[in-house]
């Protein structure tokens, strides 16, 4: 430690040190206190007409300001409903994975773990088409057969037929069934 005289008075290097440092520091102080004085009247001079210049910058600014800034509005209006949303989603997690557990536990604890049913085997590619050619077979199948409608239904002409469209809906004859007693 610096030795310290005990009647109380300063060290003569640490007093020679704060009085050139004084001597130093007083004129830059004064030179920058000036300085930061001029440059303060200089710009309180110029800002009422560079603000009154930039004023349409300045408003243009804050329009765009308030538009970024209208959706952070609108989200604070519903800052309680996403509270109780958000509290409401970790309840609603936090009782779901206490239920997962609880009936994982109690399923494994009754032996109500079933063992999961053999799938059958996976069909092969060929499988898969013969089965798909089958099935069309059976839908272009035709389900009347031409054998099983009287030969009244067949016997209309071609002639018939254009005769009767030539007429519209008019010509057009309604058969009926004759039901046999």
């Amino acid at each position: 430690m610096s030795e310290q005289p005990e009647d109380g008075r300063m060290n003569i290097y640490l007093a020679v040190t704060i009085t050139i440092l004084w001597y130093i520091g007083y004129p830059i102080a004064f030179v920058l206190y000036y300085a930061a004085l001029a440059i303060l009247f200089a710009l309180r001079t110029l800002y009422r007409p560079v603000a009154f210049f930039l004023q349409p910058l300045i408003i243009l600014g804050r329009f765009i300001l308030a538009c970024l800034l209208a959706p952070l509005a609108l989200l604070a209006k519903f800052e309680t409903l996403y509270i109780y949303l958000g509290i409401a989603a970790l309840v609603g997690i936090a009782i779901g994975l206490a239920q997962h557990y609880l009936y994982s536990r109690l399923s494994k604890l009754l032996r109500l773990d079933s063992k999961p049913k053999a799938s059958p085997p996976a069909r092969t590619a060929k499988e898969y088409r013969e089965a798909k050619r089958k099935e069309q077979a059976k839908a272009e199948a035709p389900l009347i057969s031409a054998g099983s409608l009287p030969p009244s239904y067949a016997s209309t002409s071609e002639s018939a037929r254009k005769v009767r469209s030539s007429r519209g809906l008019l010509g057009q004859t309604i058969m009926e069934e004759m039901e046999s007693e």
